[in-house]
């Protein structure tokens, strides 16, 4: 369970498919725990010095960005929520639902910007004007709606750490839907 409250850290490597991560997290990690990068849970497989290691199988390449990562670039990251942990953010799995891709992008003259991003129609019955929405794994709100399409607004500090500002039109960003939507429309036999 994660919150999407995130944090930015490089890719230093790509070895098949293997990925080594600059550890931003200050030496506080396991081997084997769940770490959300764009919002896809991961099994850390090695920790070294500042920097750690996850195995993604084709599955996750399947569901996710990851194929259009390279070193240099940046995931946004998380650790997984604890029983005692202080809660912020939204409540969400950390399974992608799916990718969409970024159509357009507004600066606006305070800083901040409004993006917006296709997604396959499929899933049009769990983007909600007003309701939670992760973008890589970002806590957003969804500010417009439209078939197929919704747009974010992102405040100059969101910007600032994490990876959505390097977004450009065309990227892909992946998407995770707001479970309350999933739960409500499964208890009235919709899904």
């Amino acid at each position: 369970m994660f919150t999407w409250i995130v944090e930015k850290a490089k890719i230093i490597a790509i070895t098949w498919w293997t990925f080594m991560i600059q550890d931003i997290f200050w030496k506080q990690l396991k081997q084997w725990e769940s770490i959300s990068h764009d919002w896809a849970c991961m099994t850390l497989t090695k920790i070294a010095g500042k920097q750690y290691t996850f195995f993604a199988m084709e599955e996750t390449f399947r569901r996710t960005n990851f194929e259009d990562k390279k070193p240099g670039d940046y995931f946004n990251v998380e650790r997984s929520l604890k029983l005692w942990s202080r809660l912020d953010g939204h409540f969400v799995s950390g399974h992608i639902d799916t990718v969409g891709k970024v159509t357009k992008i507004i600066h606006n003259k305070d800083g901040s910007i409004d993006m917006f991003i296709s997604y396959p129609k499929t899933y049009n019955r769990y983007v909600v004007y007003k309701w939670s929405i992760a973008v890589n794994g970002v806590s957003l709100t969804v500010v417009k709606d439209a078939a197929n399409t919704f747009s974010v607004s992102l405040i100059p500090i969101t910007l600032e750490k994490t990876n959505l500002s390097l977004l450009k039109v065309w990227d892909k960003a992946n998407l995770e839907f707001d479970i309350l939507a999933k739960y409500i429309l499964k208890s009235h036999g919709v899904v």
